[in-house]
């Protein structure tokens, strides 16, 4: 090959190489998976930096055990949490498409190669994100988890585990915000959405392992809740969030607490049919709403 060809295919290569962070703390259980899920893509124009946050004991070993060239092994000499740990994962990327992953949690063999070719397909998206399946302890299957369009993100966190996005998308909107913990990811969602295209993809291309020391095991899901309102209330209009709550209230049958907060949401946008229509619901037929109530619960 002629030093033209080979500076030309460097470029070509540097161009579409993917970063993948993988941040990890005494995740040694499952460790193996998720690396073995990178290193094992359709699409091999990546490198996974690992972000050891001080695990006890460190995860070198098995990190070394793959013999990968594409590897970066990074331990901190304490521990950050996850936030500060990805936000030096990505400091140290090079890549021109980024993402992140989980130590309990693994992708799909052509992920990547689906995600890197919506964007490479779609210069008006930035950032694309697929669906996953929830697995247990021993990777069986519970259930399909929620993904829904960009415009969704409104009521929840519906993006996945599963997302890769340009690098112009980090160096517009910067670091996760580490005020934004245990609902970081939905807050740094919402702020490229301000910005950027967003796509949904059909596809399956990630499992998701709920257990015991998850995150989201470990703290209340009111915990959680609470960091996402608080989210909602920086990002998400007024009258959209009375909706919802006033939603959420409807479909628990809190009928005095759903009026309370749909008639603000009408009062602020008197425009929004949904509010209405819940409005009508609980005047007209309170029978017809709880058997909608009914029906949304099994």
């Amino acid at each position: 090959m002629s030093a033209e060809n080979l500076f030309n295919l460097m470029n070509e290569n540097q161009a579409s190489l993917v970063s993948i962070i993988l941040p990890t703390y005494n995740g040694q259980k499952y460790l193996r998976q998720s690396i073995r899920s990178c290193l094992e893509q359709s699409y091999q124009n990546f490198e996974l930096v690992i972000i050891d946050d001080a695990s006890v004991p460190e995860v070198r070993a098995i990190v070394d055990s793959f013999g990968d060239a594409r590897v970066r092994y990074v331990r901190n000499d304490k521990n950050l949490g996850l936030v500060m740990s990805l936000n030096k994962g990505f400091s140290l990327a090079k890549g021109k498409y980024l993402t992140w992953t989980s130590d309990d949690n693994y992708y799909a063999s052509k992920a990547i190669e689906i995600m890197q070719n919506a964007l490479a397909d779609n210069a008006a998206v930035s950032f694309v994100y697929a669906g996953y399946q929830v697995i247990d302890n021993d990777g069986h299957p519970l259930r399909r988890g929620r993904v829904e369009t960009p415009e969704e993100l409104d009521q929840d966190n519906y993006i996945g585990g599963c997302f890769l996005y340009r690098r112009e998308v980090y160096e517009t909107i910067g670091d996760f915000n580490a005020e934004a913990f245990l609902a970081e990811d939905y807050e740094y969602w919402l702020r490229i959405r301000t910005k950027f295209k967003m796509k949904k993809l059909d596809e399956v291309l990630y499992f998701y392992r709920a257990h015991e020391r998850s995150l989201t095991a470990v703290h209340s899901e009111a915990k959680v809740q609470m960091q996402v309102e608080r989210i909602r209330e920086k990002f998400i209009a007024p009258w959209k969030r009375h909706y919802f709550r006033g939603k959420k209230y409807f479909y628990n049958g809190q009928k005095r607490k759903s009026w309370t907060e749909l008639w603000l949401s009408v009062v602020l946008n008197p425009f929004y049919y949904e509010s209405w229509r819940l409005i009508g619901l609980l005047i007209v037929s309170p029978q017809i709403a709880d058997s909608i109530r009914k029906l949304k619960s099994r």
